[in-house]
């Protein structure tokens, strides 16, 4: 069945029938000169011990609510750094489905790196204020009121400008926050994230199955991965354990603002004002329609190249190369942000 990809409901993007990709099994980065289109490979490995899924230096970590608008208050956690460093702290941003808890993996590594990290939860998800009645028709707007409240209460503490990491809706929402507040960051990571030019280059796979329809139908996007196996299909790669499918599964939220997710189907950022510096970064195995048509994008309308995290799948802070993904995004960081090579 053929489906209007004009059509506002941005969750059929997690409802490909197939994806395939002729890349490499390592990960690569893609430099681009925009009037040639040269591509230059580079790459490194890491090694990845699947005991460090979940890291254990949690001890120092905490949860703070901050107020947002609408009398919503939202959760934060708060993971020190472990050694003393100039870095700007660091504001993770989730995507649907997902909460301040699903940045564990890269707070613990980052806080190891001297880094001060930050995780919030959006209205409606984790801990943060649950409006049952409103939860799944916040806009944009409000939802990006809830990143302003954060960045400005970090700023606030740590005298510095954080650097703003937006995971998949997420990385939508930090590109709109950034629109009428890049002055306000040190710079942005777009890891996974909707593409700017999403409205244009369309966001729907030309064909989908009937639990999509009904997803649609019923304003229910959670039913597209209400099972572990579902999940792991639309969000993880092929080598990801089904324990941990198993595991994972119950810690989502079934809430997702679906007026939200549909103002993404219009032009929803003027991209052309975000001066600072930015970060793209796509995953391998991601699920996503046209993925790397939409990673690509990105990056030029950005003037940057990009990165892949080859081997992975849309969830890259949890999929099993999420420690190469920290590398990549470090890294970067380094050169593009802090301008140390």
């Amino acid at each position: 069945m053929l489906i209007n990809v004009q059509q506002p409901f941005f969750v059929l993007v997690f409802a490909a029938d197939s994806f395939t990709m002729n890349l490499q099994k390592i990960f690569k980065q893609r430099n681009f000169s925009f009037l040639n289109k040269n591509i230059i490979n580079k790459s490194f490995t890491t090694k990845f011990n699947l005991s460090q899924f979940h890291t254990s230096n949690t001890s120092n970590k905490e949860t703070i609510f901050i107020d947002s608008s609408d009398n919503v208050k939202i959760e934060v956690i708060h993971y020190p750094p472990t050694k003393q460093t100039n870095y700007p702290p660091l504001l993770f941003i989730h995507g649907a489905f997902l909460a301040a808890w699903s940045w564990e993996n890269f707070s613990n590594w980052f806080s190891n790196k001297g880094y001060e990290c930050f995780s919030l939860s959006f209205r409606g998800n984790g801990q943060s204020t649950k409006t049952p009645i409103r939860d799944k028709f916040w806009t944009l707007e409000e939802l990006v009121n809830d990143i302003s409240s954060v960045t400005d209460e970090i700023t606030e503490k740590t005298k510095e400008k954080p650097i703003l990491v937006g995971h998949s809706m997420g990385g939508g929402l930090t590109q709109k926050y950034l629109q009428d507040n890049h002055h306000k960051v040190s710079g942005g990571v777009l890891l996974a994230s909707v593409s700017p030019l999403i409205n244009k280059s369309g966001i729907f796979s030309s064909k989908v199955d009937w639990l999509t329809i009904k997803a649609l139908l019923t304003l229910n996007p959670y039913l597209i991965i209400e099972t572990p196996e579902l999940m792991k299909k639309a969000f993880f790669s092929k080598a990801f354990p089904d324990s941990m499918a198993k595991e994972i599964h119950p810690k989502l939220d079934k809430n997702c603002s679906v007026v939200g997710l549909a103002e993404f189907s219009r032009s929803f950022v003027d991209y052309k004002k975000i001066k600072c510096p930015m970060i793209v970064i796509g995953a391998g195995e991601d699920a996503l329609a046209d993925n790397l048509k939409h990673v690509e994008e990105t990056a030029e309308a950005y003037g940057v190249g990009y990165d892949m995290i080859e081997g992975s799948g849309h969830e890259v802070m949890l999929d099993l190369k999420w420690e190469d993904a920290s590398n990549v995004i470090f890294n970067r960081i380094q050169e593009r942000i802090l301008n140390k090579k």
